[in-house]
């Protein structure tokens, strides 16, 4: 893959991400307090994740194109590794709240 295919793949992840993450925290749900305080809780940590993917996804825009190749593997992995993690957090999050949206 080049820097920018994964460019392109992290940025489009993101986006994502964060349009999923908008769209929650404007749902309005009526809830008890202690379920709305668990997803708060849960959509900060999946804050969390996604400033660690754009995190990652800025390491990928910073490689200077003549070290690409000797440091490719390395992002790639990197990037793996967080878009897994920030599904991760939407996999808990998601059974924290799968009743509230039902």
């Amino acid at each position: 893959m080049t820097k920018e295919e994964l460019l392109a793949k992290t940025q489009a992840s993101i986006e994502k991400q964060e349009a999923k993450l908008k769209s929650l925290k404007e749902k309005r749900v009526d809830e008890s307090q202690e379920a709305i305080d668990d997803v708060r809780a849960a959509i900060a940590n999946l804050e969390e994740k996604l400033a660690h993917a754009k995190a990652k996804a800025k390491d990928i825009a910073e490689v200077a194109d003549d070290k690409w190749d000797d440091m490719k593997e390395s992002l790639e992995s990197g990037w793996d590794e967080a878009s897994a993690k920030l599904e991760e957090g939407w996999d808990s999050l998601t059974s924290k709240i799968k009743s509230f949206f039902s």
